[in-house]
């Protein structure tokens, strides 16, 4: 619920979009859209947002039947355009005016050269169904808001698009718009519409478990229904939603850290239960005088039973009423410690039926053991054990060695991909793997006490010799030793297991972000964008390429395609983060570019020229396209408009709307309409108002062709002059396009591939590989091979040079900026990158938290701790509870030795000599069991948040200043409760206590 409470607006949504609907059912589909989408986000209140595109209409103002060019716009309707644009000039448009009233993007009207007030007309509708002609007048100019969905727009928010992707009718079209008129004209004006999309928002700040259930479940289903709703009304339906996965992933991760939780938990009980066994026993010998005194005035054993169950009761009923307010107040004062706190899952107080129930079973189990060890003949605690019982314990050994044994296989088979539910073998090894441990440790503690026992014999005196031989003599001295060396090894397996993964988290984060802060772009860049995000953030930053690559034919298996990370590789040691980041630099070192590139800096709201002439009859088309690079390394493509090659300057406006950009590079593609041209020669001289570089390149993006020839360039003042012989017996239109750029072709690009990549598809150092990327075949020959990629964990990634990559691309035709994120190295504090509206900001310590201290993830570091503290407190309550009962039995003795002449200093030594012979080797020895433990079955357990194979693989760490001070504080905390005990029984031994005892 928490987690849920905690997503992000783009995160709770449902979006129902809907394609080619006729005018008539224009508004009963949206109001039957709405109604679904409300009916799956149900019980939760809902908020929703409607926005409709009609169809292409001719545009008469911009389009020239005699060229063969033709322009087209659109209407749309946004609810509450207010809240997606900002009015720049005029005002807002009223619904029912007539004639229609429309705003429009800034950008489009000036291109246009429209102004407030401008009356359009648009032709009739292109399609099947043509609506007729409208009349628009504009009453506003407005600019569209960033991360307010108009990358959903048509033309993605652009105002413009001289290459529409929907085009099926024309060769050369521009589109312009949106014209933004109110929904309710747009519904009720009688247009068809191209596109409905209708979305809902529903309030999940306090949501329940079984409403977020409910919620996924109708969400999950919510396709099929709208498709039954509105049946052919439509031609296209579909709901999407990214819920329903967000809420199975959170219900995946939440069933994964229960196992591991209960993995814990368990240890905890065991311990829990070892000390509760051994309180009864010590209990039920300490009364074995009164037993006998009872049984001597005539108490049979259905008495001794009868007893013992009403005390039973009562001391059952007194721990359930003291437990069950003691529990309550103890979760409260948990949840509001770190990390539980943090994660926002503080709790007040309450009392729960299953922990009554807990509690009140619990309570009774004790009662009736209690009941069973009253009734149990206990032998005398100085009885040696007989054969049979040393056989039955060594069957237990072996067979607690056995299980382990079978349980850390287990753990190492487990498969790479996982699972989240809980598993019994990940719940049991631990626990299995540390009691079977210290079973062992057991076993060799008295060979060891009898060793010490031969070499304390040699020693002057009576204390040393005294003190070895009731520590290797005494059975009831090793009797707390399984409770005292399990809980030693648990605290420290739970302080370093909390270490490892801990650390784990935080390296997966680090791989899986790849840098200190990375934006996920929801739309292409726009020129001058990097000049903003490096003023946003004040880090190092560089625009990055993540995107999916074939092999030659191979295009991966399942989901996991290649994937192409592309990046500034000369800044690769500040900007990559994981755990090889000390290698990045010399790893990516082969990917980065030898040379500069330099071109024209143009300023800002420049307007470039082209004019051009052409031979060979026929009407010679060219629409040119500009590469600018700015000062971040980012390359963005303007298209300009189509051109005639008939000697006049034409203007090509709109592509510099930032200071600092650099033309790099011009795509010309020639096209003709006259289906009679067979060949031309072509002359086109590029006019800007800055200094061209000499050194420019001109090649064809489709060299093999043939379809250019005799391909000149020339750069001399603010003139590109480009010319070549062109032929038109190819159909395919990149053959005629031409491609001048201030680099040369940078042949084949620098790879640093993943082994799984490498695996895959059988490639080494010096492999030569073909990539397609998209409709574009570049060449890449492997560099280094390196376990994994940052940002692509696990997957067959490839890293590359982002400049390299764009050269390649932009000599073979392909403009089009391939970045899809932002990647920042050592950004500063507070940085403002969230206001920009690029899309999805992730950072590095963010993700780290999420992977730690996340609320689906804090209950695990919170068990470390839970479990660490009761082990602590368990092995000194054993150890008290020991050392009072041993001297207790011991009195006698005790006073005896007093009566010989032993002074009380030499008896305090004595008994401490005795009982330090037992507690530290097994306080050394379970923390070498810890520690062991962890070193065996932390990096089997330590998973991702998916349950699969964490990657990078952890790693086993140990926290020396925990680990040390955890250690001290045992042995200290041990030897006090020793002391203190000790002290005061040698007090009491005097001759008075020796008589008495007589």
């Amino acid at each position: 619920e928490v987690a849920a409470s905690r997503l992000r607006p783009d995160q709770v949504q449902a979006t129902a979009y809907t394609v080619k609907i006729a005018a008539a059912d224009a508004r009963p589909v949206a109001a039957d859209t709405r109604r679904v989408l409300l009916d799956a986000t149900a019980p939760f209140a809902a908020t929703t947002a409607t926005r409709a595109s009609s169809p292409m209409h001719k545009l008469p103002m911009a389009s020239d039947d005699d060229r063969g060019l033709l322009a087209e716009a659109y209407l749309s309707g946004v609810e509450n355009l207010p809240a997606v644009a900002t009015l720049r000039a005029g005002r807002w448009p009223r619904a029912t005016a007539r004639p229609l009233e429309t705003v429009l993007f800034d950008s489009t009207a000036r291109l246009l050269g429209l102004t407030v007030g401008s009356r359009v007309h648009l032709g009739a509708q292109v399609g099947r169904a043509p609506a007729p002609a409208v009349d628009v007048v504009v009453v506003g100019l407005v600019r569209p808001e960033a991360g307010a969905g108009w990358d959903r727009d048509p033309l993605g928010g652009a105002g413009f698009d001289p290459h529409p992707a929907d085009l099926a009718y024309a060769s050369q079209v521009n589109a312009y718009g949106p014209f933004l008129v109110t929904l309710d004209d747009l519904l009720a004006g009688g247009s068809a519409l191209d596109r409905l999309e209708v979305t809902a928002r529903p309030d999940l700040s306090a949501p329940t478990g079984p409403g977020l259930d409910r919620l996924t479940s109708s969400l999950l289903g919510a396709d099929r229904m709208l498709s039954g709703k509105l049946g052919d009304r439509v031609e296209f339906d579909r709901v999407t939603s990214p819920i329903p996965d967000t809420l199975l992933d959170a219900r995946r991760q939440q069933e994964l850290i229960a196992s591991s939780v209960l993995a814990f938990a368990l240890i905890g009980v065991v311990l829990t239960a070892i000390a509760l066994a051994l309180a009864g026993r010590l209990a039920t010998s300490e009364r074995t005088d009164e037993r006998a005194l009872l049984s001597a005035l005539g108490l049979d054993r259905g008495q001794f039973a009868l007893l013992a169950a009403v005390e039973a009761v009562v001391l059952a009923v007194l721990a359930a009423a003291v437990s069950i307010p003691a529990s309550t107040a103890l979760h409260s004062t948990l949840t509001h410690l770190s990390p539980l706190a943090d994660a926002g899952l503080t709790s007040r107080p309450i009392v729960t039926p299953a922990q009554v129930v807990a509690v009140v079973s619990g309570a009774l189990a004790l009662a009736v053991l209690h009941v069973g060890l009253a009734v149990r003949r206990v032998p005398d605690s100085g009885d040696r054990r007989s054969r049979r019982e040393l056989l039955a314990r060594s069957g237990v050994d072996v067979l607690l060695c056995a299980l382990a044994a079978v349980g850390w296989w287990q753990l190492r088979a487990q498969p790479a991909a996982g699972g989240s539910r809980a598993d019994v073998v990940r719940v049991l090894a631990p626990a299995l793997i540390l009691a079977a441990s210290i079973a062992i440790v057991l076993r060799l503690l008295p060979l060891a006490l009898a060793r010490a026992e031969r070499f304390a014999t040699r020693a002057r005196g009576l204390v040393w010799p005294l003190a070895a031989h009731q520590a290797a003599r005494r059975p009831q001295a090793v009797a707390a030793a399984l409770l005292i060396g399990l809980a030693c090894a648990a605290a420290t397996f739970g302080t370093a297991f909390g270490a490892t993964w801990a650390a784990s988290q935080r390296d997966q984060a680090d791989l899986a972000v790849g840098t200190d802060l990375a934006i996920a772009l929801a739309k292409p860049p726009t020129a001058g964008q990097g000049v903003q995000v490096g003023a946003a953030t004040g880090g190092t930053i560089t625009p990055v390429v993540e995107h999916n690559v074939a092999v030659g034919q191979y295009l991966g298996e399942g989901s996991s395609a290649p994937q192409l990370v592309a990046l500034d590789t000369r800044q690769a040691g500040r900007l990559l983060r994981g755990r090889s980041d000390d290698r990045w630099s010399d790893v990516a070192r082969p990917a980065a570019p030898t040379s500069t590139v330099t071109g024209p800096v143009l300023p800002r709201s420049a307007t470039l020229t082209l004019t051009g002439t052409a031979t060979g009859g026929g009407s010679i088309v060219v629409t040119p396209e500009l590469l600018l690079q700015d000062a971040t390394g980012l390359r963005t493509a303007c298209s300009g408009p189509p051109i005639e090659l008939d000697g006049r300057p034409h203007p090509v406006p709109g592509c510099v709307p930032a200071d600092g950009l650099r033309l790099v590079a011009v795509s010309i593609p020639v096209t003709s309409t006259s289906w009679e041209v067979i060949n031309a020669h072509v002359d086109v001289v590029l006019t800007v108002p800055a200094t061209f570089p000499a050194q420019w390149s001109l090649r064809a993006a489709a060299p093999l062709s043939g379809q250019t020839s005799r391909r000149v360039v020339s750069a001399s003042g603010d003139r590109l002059h480009v010319s070549a012989d062109v032929g038109f017996s190819d159909p395919l239109a990149l053959s005629r396009t031409l491609v001048a750029t201030a680099f040369p072709d940078p042949g084949p690009v620098p790879l640093v591939v993943s082994t799984r990549f490498a695996r895959d598809v059988s490639a080494h150092r010096g492999s030569v590989l073909s990539l397609g990327f998209g409709s574009t075949a570049i060449v890449g020959v492997v560099k280094d091979v390196v376990p994994t990629i940052p940002s692509a964990p696990g997957a067959p990634g490839a890293l590359a040079d982002v400049d390299t990559l764009t050269r390649a691309l932009a000599v073979r035709g392909e403009f089009t900026s391939p970045v899809t994120a932002w990647w920042v190295g050592h950004p500063r504090a507070g940085s403002t990158v969230d206001a920009l509206h690029l899309g999805e900001v992730t950072t590095r310590s963010g993700e780290t938290a999420r992977l730690t201290n996340g609320p689906l993830r804090a209950s695990l570091p919170a068990m470390f701790r839970i479990l660490v503290t009761a082990s602590v407190l368990l092995l000194l309550g054993g150890v008290v509870l020991h050392v009072v009962y041993d001297v207790r039995q011991r009195a006698l003795e005790v006073a005896r030795l007093r009566g010989l002449g032993v002074s009380r200093r030499d008896l305090r030594l004595m008994l401490l000599a005795e009982h330090a012979a037992v507690l530290l080797p097994l306080l050394a020895l379970g923390a070498v069991v810890g520690a062991a433990a962890n070193w065996a079955v932390a990096p089997l357990l330590v998973r991702s948040d998916t349950g699969a194979v964490a990657v990078p693989p952890a790693t086993t760490a140990w926290p020396w200043a925990t680990g040390s001070a955890l250690l001290a504080a045992l042995v200290v905390g041990g030897g006090l409760a020793v002391a203190a005990v000790v002290s005061i029984q040698a007090r009491r031994a005097d001759a008075a206590h020796l008589r008495v005892a007589s």
